[in-house]
C-alpha cells in the first residue's frame, strides 16, 4: 500500500513539473518572477525628492545657487527609453519653488514663490521620464537665458550632469541622445531660455514644445521649429486673458491654421472654458485657459505629460 502512494506522489510530482517547465518563460524566468533588474533599470534605493547641483554648464555658473534641480521619480528605467522633461521657470521664480508641494521662498527672506508641484506631478503622471529644472535668474524680473544661448550648451549640461554628476545615484550614465522623447516646458519669461534651447541647445529628440502664458516672444522660432516638424511635433500654447500672451498666441494660432501642413493637426479654442485631457492630447494647441498666471504649471503639466508620448513606467 505504501509503495502504491509513493508510486502516485511520484507521479504527481512529475505531471507538475511538465507543467512548470510548459509554462515558464521561454528566456528560463520561473513562471510569475521578473528577472533582478538592475540600479540602472530602476531598482535602486529611494533617491531625495530633489537632486539639485552645479554645473560649470549651467545657465548662470557661479551664482552661489544650484544650477540645476532634480527629480527621478521611483522605478525610473535609464535603459528602457528614457524620457526628459526640461522645465524652465518665468520672472522671480526658481528651481526650488518649481518642484516643491508648498510655496516657498526662492531667496533667504524673500517673498513665498507659487509652487509648481512639478515633482509631484511627474509621480502622478507614471511616465519613464525625469525632470530637470534649470535655474535662470533666481527670484529676480528677469527671463535672461545666459549660457543656454551659446551653441551646444544645454547639450553640454546635460551631458554632464548625467554622464557624471548622475551616474551613480542612477546606477549608470545616460548618454545625452539616448533621452526621446525630450519636452521643453517654459512658464512666463522663461519662454527666452526656451527658445535659445531650441536654437542652440544641439538636442536632437525635443519632439514637444510647452509654453505656460509664456508666449510673450520668439515666435519665429518657435513657429519654425513647428513648421520643420511638422508631421510628429507636438506644440501646445496656453495662455491667459490677462498675462500679456493674449495677442501673440492668438496671432501665432492664426498663422499656424493658415499652414495646409498643419491646420488638421491644430485644436484651438479661445473661450475660457477649462480644457479636458482630450484637448490637450491634440498635436498641436492654442488654449486660453481660465487660471491666473501663476497657477498654470501646478495645473496643467501632469496631464500634458501624460499625452506626451513617454514610456510608461515599469509596475513596481
Amino acid at each position: 500500500m505504501a509503495s502504491r502512494r509513493g508510486a502516485r506522489s511520484l507521479a504527481l510530482v512529475a505531471l507538475l513539473t511538465a507543467a512548470a517547465a510548459r509554462d515558464a518563460p521561454s528566456d528560463g524566468r520561473r513562471a510569475g518572477y521578473d528577472r533582478v533588474r538592475s540600479a540602472c533599470e530602476g531598482a535602486r534605493m529611494p533617491l531625495p525628492a530633489v537632486l539639485s547641483y552645479e554645473l560649470p554648464t549651467g545657465a548662470f555658473p557661479g551664482s552661489g545657487h544650484a544650477d540645476v534641480a532634480v527629480h527621478v521619480p521611483p522605478g525610473f528605467d535609464a535603459a528602457r527609453r528614457p524620457g526628459l522633461v526640461l522645465y524652465l521657470h518665468g520672472w522671480n521664480g526658481c528651481v526650488q519653488s518649481a518642484l516643491a508641494d508648498e510655496d516657498v521662498p526662492c531667496t533667504d527672506g524673500g517673498d513665498p514663490r507659487t509652487a509648481a508641484r512639478l515633482a509631484a506631478q511627474l509621480d502622478a503622471a507614471r511616465v519613464n521620464a525625469v525632470l530637470v529644472a534649470i535655474e535662470l535668474r533666481v527670484d529676480r524680473p528677469s527671463g535672461e537665458p545666459g549660457q543656454l544661448a551659446m551653441p551646444g550648451d544645454a547639450r553640454a549640461l546635460l551631458r554632464e550632469l548625467f554622464s557624471e554628476r548622475m551616474a551613480d545615484p542612477l546606477g549608470c550614465p545616460v548618454e545625452v541622445d539616448a533621452f526621446d522623447p525630450i519636452v521643453v516646458v517654459a512658464h512666463s519669461g522663461g519662454y527666452q531660455a526656451a527658445a535659445s534651447t531650441l536654437e542652440f541647445g544641439d538636442l536632437p529628440h525635443v519632439r514637444e514644445v510647452v509654453l505656460l502664458d509664456s508666449l510673450y516672444g520668439a515666435q519665429d522660432v518657435f513657429g519654425d521649429w513647428l513648421a520643420h516638424r511638422a508631421e510628429w511635433a507636438r506644440f501646445v500654447d496656453l495662455y491667459t486673458a490677462s498675462g500679456g500672451t493674449l495677442a501673440r498666441s492668438r496671432a501665432m494660432a492664426r498663422r499656424t491654421l493658415a499652414d495646409a501642413e498643419l491646420r488638421d493637426r491644430v485644436y484651438d479654442d479661445d473661450t475660457d472654458a477649462a480644457p479636458d485631457p482630450a484637448a490637450l492630447a491634440h498635436p498641436i494647441v492654442f488654449k486660453r485657459v481660465p487660471l491666473a498666471h501663476a497657477e498654470l504649471p501646478r495645473a496643467y503639466v501632469r496631464p500634458l505629460l501624460e499625452a506626451a508620448g513617454f514610456a510608461p513606467l515599469a509596475p513596481p
